[in-house]
């Protein structure tokens, strides 16, 4: 290829900068970006020596005497390369000693044997971002080479190639003729970029380097455990340590991960895909599941089992996974390979065929639940089984009989009973059962326990014994759970004994249990506190939990925990950390609509409400009401009728009395008025225009009475948002923020610089725009505006709001 150089500015602008202050530049890149062009070409009329590091040996290719170089600048190139310990003490005796324009240039960042601290010299960086081409650089170089492109393929091609300029000059040789720009180039092009990967990276690596990497060319990411395993390497930690200082092909994720650049993973890719066997790569991917089975990241465990075609390990892993409850299980997520598994390997384990029965209740599938389960019990009746094995099934069933979602909880109660008999005559220990399902609460729960609550002290002393002998460390806690919940549902405790209650059964959950009952028990807490106005010390005291979790590893957690601050966001009318929750964590209905995710939805209606996305709300309202009326959740009924009336009155569609009168009445059955009263804003409106409605008038009257509460500690929750009546100037926006203070007129006058009634002048339009008859009311508004997040500054005084 013709000897082209096309000038690229930020490179250009990077090297001006360095040369007017008298800095060091070092520039890092992979090869082919063009760094030892830029910088010759920049220095092109300007007496310079270049120094070069050898891969072959790791030195320097000559070093004169610091004081005989006449020349004003010095370039040392490939310094990533220099491993010699005398061309390394030569270089930093230049950055230190030298009166010389310095301009470093290597592949990777800043090598740890390069020090600055005694060097006088600013340093400068430059990156592939400074040397990389945009489509109008592309279309210059491409036409150097005689190639013509109209602007949207130059576009595409400066896309494609990531700017990489010899990647570049490959499209114009294959484009050479009058080639069009397709398939059939970029097949061409690809395979020149590999054959220059092949001498410009891989054939300057060490063999170790070569066989890491190559072997580690199928995954996205890794560790050095994960490295030493499939490559076989003895220390993974000094070859990272070697491809992170000799070249650029891994990159830091952070916490101990690396991902390959790329470009060289398709590279090696490529080259797996012509020299290794079958066989080979099977043995690749079986120890790269090996490792992520001990990780216990079971969905990439049986990604690998499967492209290495090995069924008897996913067999393995599904059978284990179908031993945990679904709150820790991977059902959903593994649901392919349940269903690709033979029947015939299926009908011969009691443990897969009630993963199946559980798997399809999961997935809202009961008719095929019910034929598992009756599989299931067709092989605990066989008597050409082993005894062990119809052991085993009739232990499952039992457990089914507790945990199918799709069957409710109306007789629970009695199973839990003769289930604790099971366990006592025939010591049987029964495979773990989450009552809370890692959520915030126990009535709505694993399952739905409206109903207990209805004789919840007989309920208890009735039941205790049966579900600690059933439930085991599941269990601990879950009596003073349940009769906390109860009570504070129904309002009928004093908050002191309820907190009490629920300090004891953590404590016990803490120490002898499970942290899915402390979660039940600190979000019970936490609602307490919010109740009382206290949302500070709930705030606290979930992120406090949340860190404790993160720190025990209990991850399962986190998602649900997540979701409760979101709530406790939207409480505040915080509606911008729920919007930035909604757009990076929140679960997608639309391509998994997963039961398991029912909390995280209902919070996601709720932050849908609070952003005025009405169709969105509604349209998850009614599917999650398909699932929650099939499932007899009860709980979740009560909710979503309320979520249902606020959206069908904002909406100005439906009968918003009727959803209203249907919610009421189911919560009226259990005589619960929190789930109702939290509503608070969004609801005391169309609560007191319920007067004609039939429900209870004393029923309704708490109602009104505890909700009156919460509109009046949260009154920024699910309010509809703020639409401007005309924007807002820079200088009522300052004001603004300032009334957010509390400081006073004068204090915001003095700050401002201008007069006392300047600033009630500017109040009165702030009043005027923001729809609002007093301060109060505007501060409400800053909030939902973001306005509590800025800081307003004068010569005199910064105030910073929230």
């Amino acid at each position: 290829m013709k000897n082209i150089y096309i000038k690229v500015p930020a490179i250009f602008h990077m090297l001006k900068k360095a040369e007017k202050e008298n800095a060091i530049l070092y520039i890092h890149a992979l090869g082919g970006y063009g760094k030892t062009a830029a910088v010759e070409y920049y220095f092109r009329r300007k007496p310079h020596l270049v120094l070069r590091g050898c891969h072959c040996n790791g030195a320097l290719d000559h070093m004169p005497n610091i004081q005989d170089i006449k020349q004003s600048v010095v370039i040392v190139d490939d310094v990533s390369a220099i491993t010699d310990v005398k061309s390394q003490e030569y270089v930093r005796n230049l950055i230190e000693n030298a009166d010389k324009q310095l301009i470093l240039i290597g592949r990777t960042p800043i090598p740890k044997w390069i020090h600055f601290e005694n060097s006088d010299k600013w340093l400068l960086s430059a990156t592939e971002r400074d040397l990389a081409m945009d489509a109008e650089l592309t279309a210059k170089l491409l036409a150097a080479f005689h190639i013509e492109v109209t602007p949207e393929v130059a576009q595409k091609i400066s896309e494609l190639t990531i700017g990489h300029p010899v990647t570049i000059e490959m499209v114009a040789h294959r484009m050479a003729g009058g080639k069009e720009f397709d398939a059939e180039v970029i097949e061409q092009v690809r395979l020149d970029l590999y054959a220059y990967c092949d001498h410009a990276f891989y054939d300057t690596w060490d063999d170790e380097l070569k066989r890491t990497l190559f072997f580690l060319a199928p995954f996205e990411h890794f560790t050095s455990r994960m490295l030493e395993l499939v490559s076989g390497c003895s220390n993974g930690e000094k070859v990272i340590a070697k491809a992170l200082t000799i070249s650029q092909a891994i990159i830091s994720d952070g916490n101990g991960t690396y991902q390959m650049r790329p470009i060289l993973r398709d590279y090696l890719r490529y080259k797996q895909k012509i020299t290794l066997t079958k066989p080979q790569m099977n043995d690749i991917y079986n120890n790269a599941g090996g490792y992520y089975e001990s990780e216990g990241d079971m969905e990439n465990a049986l990604l690998c089992y499967s492209r290495s075609d090995n069924q008897k390990k996913i067999a393995d892993i599904l059978v284990q996974n179908a031993m945990l409850h679904p709150g820790n299980g991977h059902y959903f997520e593994t649901r392919q390979y349940y269903f690709h598994l033979p029947k015939e390997l299926i009908v011969s384990s009691p443990v897969l065929m009630a993963g199946l029965s559980m798997l399809h209740s999961l997935l809202m599938q009961a008719t095929e639940s019910e034929q598992w389960y009756e599989e299931l019990k067709s092989f605990s009746e066989d008597k050409e089984v082993a005894d062990t094995q119809r052991r085993e099934a009739k232990i499952r069933l039992a457990y089914l009989d507790i945990a199918l979602p799709h069957r409710g909880s109306k007789k629970v109660s009695d199973i839990f009973k003769s289930v604790a008999v099971l366990c006592t005559n025939k010591r049987i220990k029964m495979p773990e059962f989450s009552v809370t399902s890692n959520l915030p609460s126990v009535m709505s729960g694993g399952k739905d326990f409206c109903e207990w609550s209805n004789n919840s002290l007989e309920m208890a002393r009735m039941l205790k014994k049966p579900v600690e002998l059933v439930l085991g460390r599941f269990g601990v806690g879950l009596v003073n759970v349940s009769l906390a919940e109860s009570a504070f549902e129904k309002d009928s405790m004093d908050a002191y004994e309820i907190m009490s209650m629920l300090n004891s059964a953590y404590v016990k959950a803490d120490t002898k249990g499970k942290p899915e009952m402390c979660f039940a028990a600190m979000g019970i807490m936490a609602r307490v506190h919010i109740s009382r106005g206290k949302l500070p010390l709930a705030l606290s005291m979930i992120e406090d939990f949340r860190e404790k979790m993160l720190a025990g590893g209990q991850n399962q957690l986190i998602p649900n925990i997540d979701a409760f601050l979101v709530w406790q966001a939207l409480l505040s009318g915080n509606v911008q950390a729920a919007e930035k929750w909604l757009t990076e964590q929140a679960p997608n209905e639309n391509i998994d609509f997963n039961i398991l995710e029912r909390y995280r939805y209902m919070i996601k209606i709720k932050t849908y409400i609070a952003l005025g996305r009405l169709d969105e709300a509604a349209t998850l309202t009614e599917r999650m009401t398909v699932y929650c009326e099939e499932y007899y959740r009860n709980y979740n009924q009560i909710e979503l009728g309320l979520l249902r009336t606020i959206t069908q009155y904002r909406m100005k569609l439906g009968d918003w009395k009727k959803s209203l009168e249907k919610a009421l009445g189911k919560a009226y059955t259990y005589h619960f008025i929190r789930v109702v009263a939290e509503y608070g804003t969004a609801l005391l409106p169309l609560l007191e225009q319920a007067d004609k409605i039939d429900i209870d008038k004393k029923y309704l009257k708490e109602i009104i009475a505890a909700t009156k509460i919460m509109e009046k500690n949260y009154p920024a929750y699910l309010v509809p948002p703020v639409c401007l009546k005309e924007p807002l100037t820079e200088t009522e926006k300052r004001i603004l923020a300032l009334l957010c203070t509390d400081a006073t007129i004068e204090e915001i006058a003095k700050i401002c610089d201008v007069t006392y009634n300047t600033v009630r002048y500017h109040n009165k339009n702030i009043y005027r725009k923001l729809d609002v008859e007093n301060r109060g009311q505007a501060k409400l508004k800053a909030r939902q505006l973001g306005f509590e997040e800025r800081s307003v500054s004068s010569n005199s005084k910064t105030i910073h709001l929230k």
